[in-house]
Protein backbone atom coordinates (compact mmCIF):
# COMPACT_ATOMS: atom_id res chain seq x y z
CA UNK A 1 0.00 0.00 0.00
CA UNK A 2 3.03 2.38 0.79
CA UNK A 3 4.60 2.22 -2.32
CA UNK A 4 0.96 2.48 -4.17
CA UNK A 5 0.69 5.83 -2.32
CA UNK A 6 4.08 6.97 -3.19
CA UNK A 7 3.81 6.14 -6.92
CA UNK A 8 0.47 8.04 -6.82
CA UNK A 9 1.39 11.18 -5.01
CA UNK A 10 4.27 11.43 -7.70
CA UNK A 11 1.67 11.45 -10.56
CA UNK A 12 -0.38 13.88 -9.05
CA UNK A 13 -0.95 16.43 -11.49
CA UNK A 14 -2.81 19.12 -9.67
CA UNK A 15 -3.65 19.87 -6.42
CA UNK A 16 -2.27 22.36 -3.44
CA UNK A 17 0.59 20.56 -1.27
CA UNK A 18 -0.77 20.19 2.39
CA UNK A 19 0.02 22.36 4.88
CA UNK A 20 2.50 21.01 7.68
CA UNK A 21 2.96 22.81 10.87
CA UNK A 22 6.24 24.69 11.06
CA UNK A 23 9.37 23.61 12.84
CA UNK A 24 12.96 24.58 13.40
CA UNK A 25 14.04 21.31 11.76
CA UNK A 26 11.94 18.95 9.94
CA UNK A 27 13.06 15.48 12.03
CA UNK A 28 11.72 17.50 15.31
CA UNK A 29 8.49 17.91 13.85
CA UNK A 30 6.04 16.42 16.15
CA UNK A 31 3.68 12.90 14.21
CA UNK A 32 0.23 13.92 13.95
CA UNK A 33 -2.95 12.42 14.03
CA UNK A 34 -5.54 12.48 11.51
CA UNK A 35 -8.97 13.47 13.89
CA UNK A 36 -11.40 14.10 10.91
CA UNK A 37 -11.34 14.53 6.84
CA UNK A 38 -14.24 16.55 6.00
CA UNK A 39 -15.96 17.94 2.82
CA UNK A 40 -16.27 21.08 1.35
CA UNK A 41 -18.47 22.70 -1.50
CA UNK A 42 -20.36 21.15 -4.69
CA UNK A 43 -20.03 17.27 -3.53
CA UNK A 44 -22.65 15.19 -6.08
CA UNK A 45 -22.12 12.67 -3.88
CA UNK A 46 -22.57 11.70 0.64
CA UNK A 47 -19.92 12.26 2.40
CA UNK A 48 -19.78 8.82 3.54
CA UNK A 49 -19.38 7.75 0.08
CA UNK A 50 -16.87 10.09 -0.58
CA UNK A 51 -14.89 9.14 2.69
CA UNK A 52 -15.44 5.40 1.37
CA UNK A 53 -13.14 6.40 -1.76
CA UNK A 54 -10.03 7.55 0.92
CA UNK A 55 -7.30 4.95 1.83
CA UNK A 56 -4.63 6.44 3.80
CA UNK A 57 -6.52 8.78 5.22
CA UNK A 58 -9.65 6.97 6.39
CA UNK A 59 -10.40 6.67 10.40
CA UNK A 60 -11.34 3.45 11.14
CA UNK A 61 -13.52 2.48 14.08
CA UNK A 62 -12.98 -0.62 14.77
CA UNK A 63 -15.32 -0.52 17.84
CA UNK A 64 -16.48 2.94 18.32
CA UNK A 65 -15.43 4.82 21.77
CA UNK A 66 -13.07 2.54 22.49
CA UNK A 67 -10.81 1.35 19.62
CA UNK A 68 -10.60 3.86 16.79
CA UNK A 69 -7.58 3.52 14.44
CA UNK A 70 -6.38 7.18 13.30
CA UNK A 71 -3.81 7.27 10.53
CA UNK A 72 -0.57 9.63 11.09
CA UNK A 73 -0.81 13.26 9.16
CA UNK A 74 1.95 12.57 5.73
CA UNK A 75 1.53 14.75 3.17
CA UNK A 76 2.43 11.83 0.68
CA UNK A 77 -0.48 10.08 1.73
CA UNK A 78 -2.74 13.38 1.44
CA UNK A 79 -1.71 13.29 -2.49
CA UNK A 80 -2.28 9.50 -2.98
CA UNK A 81 -6.16 9.99 -1.36
CA UNK A 82 -6.68 13.27 -3.67
CA UNK A 83 -5.80 11.22 -6.61
CA UNK A 84 -8.59 8.47 -5.36
CA UNK A 85 -11.08 11.11 -5.35
CA UNK A 86 -10.11 13.03 -8.74
CA UNK A 87 -10.18 9.32 -10.24
CA UNK A 88 -13.80 8.81 -8.58
CA UNK A 89 -15.07 11.64 -10.06
CA UNK A 90 -13.58 10.94 -13.37
CA UNK A 91 -14.85 7.39 -13.14
CA UNK A 92 -18.57 8.80 -12.80
CA UNK A 93 -18.67 11.35 -15.68
CA UNK A 94 -17.54 14.41 -13.81
CA UNK A 95 -14.31 15.27 -16.09
CA UNK A 96 -15.27 19.26 -14.71
CA UNK A 97 -14.55 18.13 -10.84
CA UNK A 98 -11.71 19.72 -8.82
CA UNK A 99 -10.41 18.46 -5.46
CA UNK A 100 -7.99 20.26 -3.55
CA UNK A 101 -7.24 20.97 0.28
CA UNK A 102 -9.32 23.59 1.75
CA UNK A 103 -7.66 24.05 5.42
CA UNK A 104 -5.80 22.01 7.67
CA UNK A 105 -6.07 22.46 11.72
CA UNK A 106 -3.95 20.98 14.55
CA UNK A 107 -5.26 20.29 17.81
CA UNK A 108 -2.92 19.22 19.97
CA UNK A 109 -1.37 15.93 18.19
CA UNK A 110 -4.27 15.75 16.07
CA UNK A 111 -5.00 17.56 12.22
CA UNK A 112 -8.70 17.86 11.01
CA UNK A 113 -8.56 18.17 7.13
CA UNK A 114 -11.07 19.64 4.88
CA UNK A 115 -10.93 18.60 1.23
CA UNK A 116 -12.43 21.26 -0.73
CA UNK A 117 -14.69 19.93 -3.63
CA UNK A 118 -16.04 21.21 -6.89
CA UNK A 119 -18.07 18.33 -8.68
CA UNK A 120 -18.91 20.54 -11.84
CA UNK A 121 -21.35 19.12 -14.47
CA UNK A 122 -21.84 15.23 -14.98
CA UNK A 123 -20.84 14.57 -18.34
CA UNK A 124 -22.30 11.58 -20.86
CA UNK A 125 -20.11 9.82 -23.02
CA UNK A 126 -20.53 8.37 -26.10
CA UNK A 127 -19.10 5.01 -27.01
CA UNK A 128 -15.17 5.20 -26.01
CA UNK A 129 -12.52 4.31 -28.47
CA UNK A 130 -9.58 2.14 -27.54
CA UNK A 131 -6.47 2.38 -30.02
CA UNK A 132 -3.47 0.55 -29.86
CA UNK A 133 -4.61 -2.75 -28.73
CA UNK A 134 -2.42 -5.73 -29.76
CA UNK A 135 -3.70 -8.00 -32.56
CA UNK A 136 -6.62 -5.02 -32.91
CA UNK A 137 -6.96 -2.22 -34.93
CA UNK A 138 -9.43 -0.87 -32.43
CA UNK A 139 -11.95 -1.48 -29.57
CA UNK A 140 -15.53 0.33 -29.01
CA UNK A 141 -17.41 -0.33 -25.39
CA UNK A 142 -20.34 1.58 -24.22
CA UNK A 143 -22.20 2.49 -20.90
CA UNK A 144 -25.98 2.66 -20.53
CA UNK A 145 -27.95 5.61 -21.04
CA UNK A 146 -24.62 7.08 -21.78
CA UNK A 147 -22.90 6.74 -18.64
CA UNK A 148 -19.13 6.38 -18.38
CA UNK A 149 -18.35 2.72 -18.68
CA UNK A 150 -15.50 2.48 -16.73
CA UNK A 151 -15.42 -0.36 -15.30
CA UNK A 152 -15.19 -2.26 -18.73
CA UNK A 153 -12.57 0.43 -19.76
CA UNK A 154 -10.60 -0.44 -17.38
CA UNK A 155 -10.52 -4.09 -17.70
CA UNK A 156 -10.02 -4.05 -21.44
CA UNK A 157 -6.82 -1.25 -20.31
CA UNK A 158 -5.94 -3.91 -17.21
CA UNK A 159 -5.99 -7.41 -19.62
CA UNK A 160 -3.91 -5.09 -22.21
CA UNK A 161 -1.08 -4.44 -19.93
CA UNK A 162 -1.22 -7.40 -18.55
CA UNK A 163 -0.48 -9.24 -22.59
CA UNK A 164 2.28 -6.79 -23.14
CA UNK A 165 4.13 -7.11 -19.90
CA UNK A 166 3.98 -10.64 -21.01
CA UNK A 167 5.77 -10.20 -24.39
CA UNK A 168 8.46 -7.93 -22.68
CA UNK A 169 6.38 -4.47 -23.16
CA UNK A 170 7.63 -3.31 -19.78
CA UNK A 171 6.68 0.41 -21.45
CA UNK A 172 2.88 -0.14 -21.26
CA UNK A 173 1.22 3.03 -21.12
CA UNK A 174 -2.24 4.10 -21.74
CA UNK A 175 -3.97 8.12 -21.73
CA UNK A 176 -7.66 8.80 -22.50
CA UNK A 177 -8.33 11.91 -24.03
CA UNK A 178 -11.55 13.33 -23.53
CA UNK A 179 -13.43 16.21 -26.70
CA UNK A 180 -16.49 17.71 -26.83
CA UNK A 181 -19.26 16.01 -28.69
CA UNK A 182 -20.78 17.03 -32.36
CA UNK A 183 -24.12 17.98 -31.84
CA UNK A 184 -25.94 16.07 -28.87
CA UNK A 185 -27.63 12.85 -28.97
CA UNK A 186 -30.97 12.37 -30.88
CA UNK A 187 -33.41 12.25 -28.01
CA UNK A 188 -31.50 12.64 -25.50
CA UNK A 189 -30.65 15.75 -22.72
CA UNK A 190 -27.33 16.72 -20.95
CA UNK A 191 -23.71 17.10 -21.95
CA UNK A 192 -22.14 14.86 -24.05
CA UNK A 193 -18.44 14.03 -25.11
CA UNK A 194 -16.33 11.89 -27.23
CA UNK A 195 -13.93 9.66 -25.18
CA UNK A 196 -10.79 7.88 -26.68
CA UNK A 197 -8.11 5.93 -24.94
CA UNK A 198 -4.84 5.45 -26.37
CA UNK A 199 -2.69 2.46 -25.71
CA UNK A 200 1.40 2.12 -26.03
CA UNK A 201 2.65 -0.86 -25.28
CA UNK A 202 6.19 0.03 -26.56
CA UNK A 203 9.24 -2.35 -27.68
CA UNK A 204 9.60 -5.75 -25.93
CA UNK A 205 12.55 -6.05 -23.91
CA UNK A 206 14.60 -8.88 -22.56
CA UNK A 207 16.10 -9.58 -19.21
CA UNK A 208 19.82 -8.65 -18.94
CA UNK A 209 21.58 -8.85 -16.15
CA UNK A 210 19.77 -9.64 -12.28
CA UNK A 211 21.99 -8.23 -9.52
CA UNK A 212 21.02 -8.08 -5.70
CA UNK A 213 22.83 -6.02 -3.30
CA UNK A 214 22.09 -5.29 0.17
CA UNK A 215 22.88 -9.41 1.48
CA UNK A 216 26.16 -10.50 3.43
CA UNK A 217 25.23 -13.96 4.71
CA UNK A 218 23.21 -15.51 1.49
CA UNK A 219 25.07 -16.83 -2.05
CA UNK A 220 23.26 -15.06 -5.06
CA UNK A 221 22.96 -18.38 -6.24
CA UNK A 222 20.32 -19.29 -3.11
CA UNK A 223 18.14 -16.06 -4.03
CA UNK A 224 18.52 -16.66 -7.78
CA UNK A 225 16.93 -20.09 -7.27
CA UNK A 226 14.08 -18.28 -6.05
CA UNK A 227 13.47 -16.01 -9.09
CA UNK A 228 10.78 -16.90 -11.94
CA UNK A 229 12.34 -13.97 -13.97
CA UNK A 230 15.48 -15.27 -15.29
CA UNK A 231 18.31 -13.70 -17.30
CA UNK A 232 18.15 -13.53 -21.47
CA UNK A 233 14.68 -14.15 -21.75
CA UNK A 234 11.77 -12.03 -22.41
CA UNK A 235 11.53 -9.45 -19.58
CA UNK A 236 7.83 -10.74 -18.15
CA UNK A 237 6.38 -8.45 -15.62
CA UNK A 238 4.19 -11.02 -13.88
CA UNK A 239 7.49 -13.43 -13.47
CA UNK A 240 9.29 -10.32 -12.34
CA UNK A 241 6.15 -9.97 -9.26
CA UNK A 242 5.94 -13.74 -8.38
CA UNK A 243 9.69 -13.90 -8.37
CA UNK A 244 9.44 -11.01 -5.20
CA UNK A 245 6.14 -12.98 -3.95
CA UNK A 246 8.98 -15.97 -3.59
CA UNK A 247 11.69 -14.06 -2.27
CA UNK A 248 9.71 -12.53 0.54
CA UNK A 249 7.83 -15.85 1.03
CA UNK A 250 11.42 -17.81 1.92
CA UNK A 251 11.57 -15.73 5.33
CA UNK A 252 15.31 -14.91 5.17
CA UNK A 253 14.68 -11.32 4.03
CA UNK A 254 12.65 -8.45 5.20
CA UNK A 255 9.35 -7.94 2.99
CA UNK A 256 10.76 -6.68 -0.91
CA UNK A 257 8.18 -3.69 -2.06
CA UNK A 258 8.14 -2.50 -5.97
CA UNK A 259 10.25 0.42 -4.64
CA UNK A 260 13.19 -2.28 -3.82
CA UNK A 261 13.59 -2.49 -7.73
CA UNK A 262 15.49 -1.03 -10.07
CA UNK A 263 15.43 -1.44 -13.96
CA UNK A 264 17.81 0.17 -15.98
CA UNK A 265 16.88 -0.02 -19.95
CA UNK A 266 19.24 0.18 -23.17
CA UNK A 267 17.23 1.01 -25.78
CA UNK A 268 19.84 0.48 -28.30
CA UNK A 269 19.77 -3.54 -27.51
CA UNK A 270 16.35 -3.77 -25.93
CA UNK A 271 17.85 -5.32 -22.91
CA UNK A 272 16.86 -4.36 -19.50
CA UNK A 273 19.26 -4.80 -16.48
CA UNK A 274 17.58 -5.81 -12.80
CA UNK A 275 18.93 -4.25 -9.70
CA UNK A 276 17.20 -5.65 -6.45
CA UNK A 277 18.18 -3.88 -3.18
CA UNK A 278 17.66 -6.69 -0.35
CA UNK A 279 17.33 -6.21 3.50
CA UNK A 280 18.64 -9.16 5.47
CA UNK A 281 16.19 -10.57 8.44
CA UNK A 282 18.16 -10.53 12.06
CA UNK A 283 20.29 -13.54 12.55
CA UNK A 284 18.46 -14.23 15.93
CA UNK A 285 15.31 -14.90 16.85
CA UNK A 286 13.14 -15.14 19.87
CA UNK A 287 9.31 -16.17 20.31
CA UNK A 288 7.20 -17.17 23.66
CA UNK A 289 4.10 -19.13 22.12
CA UNK A 290 1.06 -21.16 23.85
CA UNK A 291 -2.17 -20.72 25.01
CA UNK A 292 -3.52 -17.32 27.60
CA UNK A 293 -4.46 -20.15 29.74
CA UNK A 294 -2.79 -23.64 30.65
CA UNK A 295 -4.75 -26.28 30.90
CA UNK A 296 -4.51 -29.88 30.20
CA UNK A 297 -6.41 -29.77 26.79
CA UNK A 298 -4.51 -26.30 25.87
CA UNK A 299 -0.66 -27.62 26.03
CA UNK A 300 1.68 -25.26 27.65
CA UNK A 301 3.96 -22.20 26.98
CA UNK A 302 7.46 -22.95 24.23
CA UNK A 303 10.11 -20.07 24.78
CA UNK A 304 11.79 -20.10 22.03
CA UNK A 305 15.61 -18.62 20.60
CA UNK A 306 17.10 -18.90 17.38
CA UNK A 307 19.95 -18.22 15.82
CA UNK A 308 21.00 -18.21 11.55
CA UNK A 309 24.71 -20.11 11.23
CA UNK A 310 27.72 -18.73 9.94
CA UNK A 311 28.10 -17.77 5.40
CA UNK A 312 29.74 -21.17 4.69
CA UNK A 313 29.33 -23.68 2.19
CA UNK A 314 27.13 -23.47 -1.08
CA UNK A 315 23.96 -25.24 -2.43
CA UNK A 316 22.27 -27.21 0.07
CA UNK A 317 25.34 -27.18 2.84
CA UNK A 318 24.98 -23.13 2.55
CA UNK A 319 24.72 -22.87 6.43
CA UNK A 320 23.17 -19.38 6.75
CA UNK A 321 20.12 -21.03 5.22
CA UNK A 322 19.75 -23.09 8.50
CA UNK A 323 18.98 -22.13 11.92
CA UNK A 324 19.91 -23.78 15.40
CA UNK A 325 16.96 -23.17 17.70
CA UNK A 326 16.61 -24.05 21.34
CA UNK A 327 13.28 -24.57 22.61
CA UNK A 328 11.71 -25.42 26.28
CA UNK A 329 8.47 -26.29 26.31
CA UNK A 330 6.27 -26.84 29.17
CA UNK A 331 6.94 -23.36 30.68
CA UNK A 332 4.93 -22.84 34.09
CA UNK A 333 2.33 -20.32 33.60
CA UNK A 334 1.01 -18.20 36.58
CA UNK A 335 -2.55 -18.49 35.66
CA UNK A 336 -2.55 -22.12 36.52
CA UNK A 337 -2.40 -21.40 39.99
CA UNK A 338 -5.56 -19.89 39.98
CA UNK A 339 -7.24 -22.75 38.38
CA UNK A 340 -8.14 -25.90 40.31
CA UNK A 341 -8.09 -28.27 37.19
CA UNK A 342 -4.57 -26.38 35.59
CA UNK A 343 -1.92 -28.94 35.32
CA UNK A 344 1.69 -28.06 35.51
CA UNK A 345 3.54 -29.08 32.83
CA UNK A 346 7.36 -30.27 33.01
CA UNK A 347 9.98 -29.01 31.19
CA UNK A 348 11.27 -30.54 27.54
CA UNK A 349 14.07 -29.09 26.49
CA UNK A 350 14.67 -29.44 22.64
CA UNK A 351 17.70 -28.80 20.37
CA UNK A 352 17.21 -28.31 16.60
CA UNK A 353 18.72 -27.72 13.27
CA UNK A 354 16.39 -26.93 10.63
CA UNK A 355 16.23 -25.35 7.05
CA UNK A 356 13.19 -23.51 6.67
CA UNK A 357 10.88 -23.88 3.33
CA UNK A 358 12.97 -22.29 0.28
CA UNK A 359 11.38 -21.75 -3.23
CA UNK A 360 13.43 -23.20 -5.65
CA UNK A 361 14.98 -25.58 -3.43
CA UNK A 362 11.49 -27.68 -2.48
CA UNK A 363 12.91 -31.00 -1.56
CA UNK A 364 16.28 -30.30 -0.28
CA UNK A 365 14.44 -27.00 2.56
CA UNK A 366 11.65 -27.61 4.42
CA UNK A 367 13.46 -30.31 7.18
CA UNK A 368 14.20 -30.07 11.07
CA UNK A 369 16.76 -32.65 12.66
CA UNK A 370 16.73 -33.05 16.22
CA UNK A 371 19.00 -36.05 18.36
CA UNK A 372 16.03 -36.43 21.06
CA UNK A 373 13.58 -37.42 18.02
CA UNK A 374 13.08 -40.68 16.13
CA UNK A 375 13.30 -40.38 11.86
CA UNK A 376 9.48 -41.15 12.18
CA UNK A 377 8.91 -37.66 13.91
CA UNK A 378 11.69 -35.93 11.26
CA UNK A 379 9.90 -37.54 8.45
CA UNK A 380 6.38 -36.19 9.92
CA UNK A 381 7.46 -32.31 10.53
CA UNK A 382 8.90 -32.63 6.47
CA UNK A 383 5.87 -33.65 4.89
CA UNK A 384 3.66 -31.13 6.95
CA UNK A 385 5.77 -28.39 6.16
CA UNK A 386 5.24 -28.84 2.46
CA UNK A 387 1.82 -29.53 2.80
CA UNK A 388 1.61 -25.77 4.80
CA UNK A 389 -0.32 -23.49 2.42
CA UNK A 390 2.46 -21.28 2.27
CA UNK A 391 4.50 -24.62 0.51
CA UNK A 392 1.61 -24.63 -1.72
CA UNK A 393 0.68 -20.97 -1.70
CA UNK A 394 0.13 -20.09 -5.62
CA UNK A 395 3.05 -18.41 -7.81
CA UNK A 396 0.27 -16.14 -9.66
CA UNK A 397 0.69 -12.55 -9.92
CA UNK A 398 -1.57 -10.05 -9.21
CA UNK A 399 -1.41 -7.46 -11.67
CA UNK A 400 -0.34 -3.73 -10.41
CA UNK A 401 -2.51 -0.44 -10.07
CA UNK A 402 -2.74 0.87 -13.63
CA UNK A 403 -2.46 5.01 -13.96
CA UNK A 404 -4.06 6.75 -16.96
CA UNK A 405 -3.58 10.28 -17.16
CA UNK A 406 -6.84 12.02 -18.81
CA UNK A 407 -7.05 15.23 -20.73
CA UNK A 408 -9.86 17.56 -20.85
CA UNK A 409 -11.21 19.06 -23.72
CA UNK A 410 -10.86 22.79 -22.64
CA UNK A 411 -7.77 24.03 -24.22
CA UNK A 412 -5.35 26.42 -23.05
CA UNK A 413 -4.18 29.50 -24.09
CA UNK A 414 -1.66 27.96 -26.29
CA UNK A 415 -3.47 25.05 -27.39
CA UNK A 416 -2.78 22.31 -25.58
CA UNK A 417 -5.22 20.50 -23.28
CA UNK A 418 -3.89 19.68 -19.86
CA UNK A 419 -4.55 16.87 -17.95
CA UNK A 420 -7.02 17.09 -15.20
CA UNK A 421 -5.69 13.92 -13.14
CA UNK A 422 -5.47 10.29 -13.76
CA UNK A 423 -8.37 7.44 -13.99
CA UNK A 424 -7.07 4.92 -11.17
CA UNK A 425 -7.64 1.05 -12.65
CA UNK A 426 -7.93 -1.29 -9.92
CA UNK A 427 -7.19 -4.70 -10.06
CA UNK A 428 -10.22 -6.90 -9.51
CA UNK A 429 -9.93 -8.91 -6.91
CA UNK A 430 -9.58 -12.95 -6.94
CA UNK A 431 -12.83 -14.56 -6.62
CA UNK A 432 -13.70 -15.88 -2.69
CA UNK A 433 -10.75 -14.14 -1.67
CA UNK A 434 -11.95 -14.38 2.23
CA UNK A 435 -12.96 -17.96 1.37
CA UNK A 436 -9.57 -18.92 0.38
CA UNK A 437 -7.84 -17.37 3.64
CA UNK A 438 -10.05 -18.82 5.71
CA UNK A 439 -9.51 -21.99 4.67
CA UNK A 440 -5.66 -21.85 3.85
CA UNK A 441 -5.95 -20.42 7.88
CA UNK A 442 -8.03 -23.50 8.89
CA UNK A 443 -5.42 -25.54 6.81
CA UNK A 444 -2.43 -24.41 8.90
CA UNK A 445 -4.18 -24.84 11.87
CA UNK A 446 -5.68 -28.51 11.24
CA UNK A 447 -1.89 -29.10 10.32
CA UNK A 448 -0.14 -27.76 13.10
CA UNK A 449 -1.85 -30.30 15.36
CA UNK A 450 0.22 -32.86 13.48
CA UNK A 451 3.34 -31.08 13.44
CA UNK A 452 5.91 -32.57 15.99
CA UNK A 453 8.03 -29.61 16.50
Amino acid sequence: MKSVAFLLCLLVATGAGAAEPSGNDRGTTPEYRIREVRFAGDLAFDTDALKEVLKELKVRRWIPGVWTRRPRYDARALDADLARLRSFYLSNGYFDARVGIGDVTFDGREATITLDVQSGPKFRARPVHIEGLVNERERIVTGPNGDFPVHHLCKCLLDAKRIAEARGGIDFAAKLAISEANGSAPGSEGNWVDVTAQVRTGSPYVVGRISFSGHHRFNDSTLRRAMALQERTLFDVGKLRRSLARLNRSGLLEPIAADDVEIQRNPADLTADLAISLRERPRRQWSLSGPFVVTPFTGSLQATISSRLPPWGRAVFEASTYYVTFSLIGLPNPLVRLLPFGSRPRLSPLLVLERPYLPGQALFSGFALSPTRPARTMLTSYVVTHLSPGALASDTSVPSTLLVPVQTFHASVDGERPSVGFLICEPPEPRLRWLRRGAAYAADLALGAFRPF
